[in-house]
């Protein structure tokens, strides 16, 4: 039986199709009404002309001069492009590489994660303070251009970018958390006994709240550093002792730690 019958090859398509003598006819029609459009005549002010050529002389490039594209690319700041927060934000992440090694003996615990974006941002935060010393820092971002950094905008860039790495923390527990309290049916184990099914502990509230909590330490630590950093006068090694101090005081925080990485 068939069930569709093609008149014609698939792909195939007429070279030339037929031109339609409806949309000939419409075209001759606005040809002949653009050619009988009557001539104006169009005047420009002297003090138009002045404000043009004013207005063109600030711009560079044609495109520009035609837009005014340049002279709105000269009002970006630095604020808008979020150039100072990106330079710390990728130097943070190879600075992070070196100080890791000092903490893979620990594990991979969200501890040994958390402690080592706190010393990554101790260490820039001195080089920062380093770099100012004789004043403002120069620099030269893409889109802003070149320009000073003084110290309070280089360590608001530096804020954001320890910010932004701090949220990893949360990723780092919930993945755990979802790995032990997952595990699909039938698994046979290595000693051949059916795997059961994991405990739903850990996808629960108690470990929720252990997973904010890790998140105030990360904030607390930062503070903490910034206070004790201006109090000592600059000692090395604060931030180390900080975070071990939060973890501590954080009540459950070493046993969910030693639950979830076991």
């Amino acid at each position: 039986m068939k069930i569709l019958e093609m008149n014609q090859k698939p792909n195939a398509y007429p070279a030339n199709p037929a031109p339609n003598q409806a949309q000939g006819d419409k075209g001759i029609e606005l040809k002949r009404a653009f050619e009988n459009i009557p001539e104006a005549e169009v005047s420009i002010s002297k003090e138009g002309m002045a404000a043009w050529e004013e207005a063109a002389a600030r711009r560079t490039g044609c495109f520009g001069a035609m837009t005014g594209i340049d002279e709105n690319l000269e009002r970006i700041t630095r604020a808008q492009t979020n150039e100072v927060s990106f330079e710390h934000l990728m130097e943070f992440g190879s600075v992070m590489k070196e100080v890791e090694k000092k903490y893979k003996n620990g594990g991979e615990g969200v501890d040994s994660f958390m402690k080592t974006i706190a010393e990554t941002y101790e260490i820039m935060y001195r080089r920062i303070v380093e770099q100012h010393k004789d004043g403002d820092r120069e620099v030269d971002y893409e889109l802003s251009g070149k320009g000073f950094l003084s110290l309070e905008e280089d360590l608001a860039g530096l804020g954001e970018a320890y910010d932004y790495w701090s949220q990893f923390v949360e990723a780092h527990i919930l993945i755990q958390q979802r790995i032990k309290g997952w595990e699909p049916a039938g698994v046979i184990s290595l000693d051949g006994e059916q795997g059961r099914k994991k405990d739903k502990k850990f996808l629960g509230e108690e470990y929720n709240a252990y997973r904010r909590d890790a998140l105030d330490i990360m904030r607390r630590g930062k503070e903490d550093f910034l206070a004790t950093f201006r109090a000592l006068n600059g000692d090395k090694g604060i931030m180390a002792g900080i975070m071990n101090r939060l973890m501590d005081q954080s009540v459950g925080f070493w046993e969910k730690t030693q639950e979830l990485w076991s």
